[in-house]
């Protein structure tokens, strides 16, 4: 961390730890609807002590959302029309609101919208809650309260540098990133820290301390974390914001959803943005996967890809063969018919190994391939890959590179059941073919 970094968010944590984020009687009607014992008379008489909380809770339960025949014209029925639930949901939504509005801190880029961001977050988080079957109550929590550490900074350095990142990354990883790399801490952790001065519970402190998956971007600690991880990056994706495929992709593992279920829990999150879904999210989701997941140039699996589903393959417990493919004297291609002609060259490679098993491109002009069964049926794909890649430049009819490509391989179990160990003796057998050629 910096110099003097730690004395001024200590400094920027001890004002915003004075500041009460909960009223008393928010607070008090929390506490009445999580205790099954009491009733709903002492549930009214708390609420209609605050004026405004009790108008936005009867305007709540005769909302469209709400749509019932009878309205509700006092608070015991709109208490016992939308229930105990939505009562603390709503009073945490009112009073978290008013407090993000008017709190210190906020930095230009963040007053008038940090609210609203809020809200969308928090609901998208109780709704992914619901679907994934765990208790909404941390993820409700956390969502409303994931942003305060962009309250902590700009009281601790100033609004001009937040400014600057900001205006660079205005949400994401990539703003955390930065935050880290001048401050020595990301408003995420500035947010867990205040949540722990004001003694919120651990699993709120965690969820909001690694809303953007810490410094790897991709740690997910608990199910209610990964709720408000996706709530986040949903409503980034409703506003065409920066957002994180493997922070995505690793909060669906940890609650078991699908990418078909963004689009039910982005309903609540353009509900409370006032945004409109065009297409679907899943499809986004998709497209950005694929993205990450494809060599450009080939449209073949790049090697991350294609390491993580043969490490999963090997895992599983298949055996099977890795092959490492070589262009032979590749750079003889380049340097005498271009490089838009070594490109073609690879292209069709690729073209040509992916009929044979699982192919990545795993180096510039390096194929591997995962081909199942036992150790005769890759033998057999190898001599058919060395045969095939030949006549595909074989050319009768203009001149053109003659290329060839000499192929290592590696047979699970015999030679392990590690993916790293496996390439490693493939491409020793491969340098044993480069010799004997």
């Amino acid at each position: 961390m910096p110099p003097g970094s730690a004395a001024r968010i200590e400094g920027a944590l001890a004002q915003l730890g004075e500041l009460p984020v909960l009223n008393s009687t928010v607070q008090k009607a929390i506490r009445i609807a999580d205790d099954p014992e009491s009733s709903v008379g002492e549930l009214v008489t708390a609420i209609e002590l605050d004026e405004g909380f009790a108008a936005n809770l009867l305007k709540f339960a005769n909302s469209a959302a709400n749509a019932r025949p009878i309205n509700a014209r006092t608070v015991r029925q709109a208490v016992t029309l939308i229930g105990r639930t939505a009562v603390r949901r709503i009073a945490l939504e009112a009073t978290t609101y008013r407090f993000l509005e008017q709190a210190p801190g906020n930095g230009r880029a963040s007053r008038g919208q940090m609210h609203v961001h809020a809200m969308a977050v928090s609901r998208t988080a109780a709704a992914l809650a619901d679907q994934a079957g765990i208790p909404a109550d941390t993820p409700h929590l956390a969502g409303l309260l994931h942003d305060i550490g962009k309250l902590v900074l700009p009281m601790a350095f100033g609004d001009e540098p937040i400014e600057e990142i900001a205006g660079r990354h205005p949400s994401g990883a990539l703003r955390a990133a930065e935050e880290r790399e001048r401050f020595g801490v990301d408003h995420a952790a500035a947010g867990g820290m205040l949540a722990e001065r004001w003694d919120l519970p651990t699993d709120v402190v965690e969820a909001i301390g690694w809303h953007h998956g810490g410094p790897a971007g991709d740690r997910v600690p608990s199910p209610a974390a990964a709720c408000v991880q996706l709530a986040n990056s949903i409503t980034d994706m409703l506003v065409g914001a920066e957002t994180s495929l493997p922070l995505t992709v690793a909060g669906l593992d940890a609650i078991g959803l699908s990418l078909a279920d963004l689009d039910d829990a982005a309903e609540h999150a353009a509900e409370a943005t006032g945004t409109h879904t065009e297409g679907t999210l899943a499809g986004r989701v998709q497209e950005l996967e694929h993205l990450a997941q494809t060599d450009d140039l080939t449209g073949i699996s790049n090697r991350r890809h294609w390491l993580a589903e043969t490490r999963r393959a090997l895992e599983a417990g298949v055996h099977g063969n890795l092959l490492i493919c070589d262009v032979d004297a590749f750079k003889q291609v380049n340097d005498r018919f271009g490089h838009r002609t070594g490109d073609l060259v690879l292209m069709q490679i690729a073209r040509v190994i992916e009929r044979h098993g699982h192919v990545g491109r795993i180096g510039g002009d390096e194929f591997a391939v995962w081909v199942p069964g036992a150790e005769g049926t890759g033998r057999a794909a190898a001599d058919r890959i060395v045969e095939e890649v030949r006549a595909a430049f074989a050319h009768a009819d203009k001149p053109g590179p003659s290329v060839s490509v000499s192929v290592g391989m590696a047979t699970s179990p015999k030679d392990g059941d590690d993916a790293n160990a496996l390439l490693e003796r493939a491409d020793h057998g491969l340098y044993g073919a480069k010799r004997a050629r």
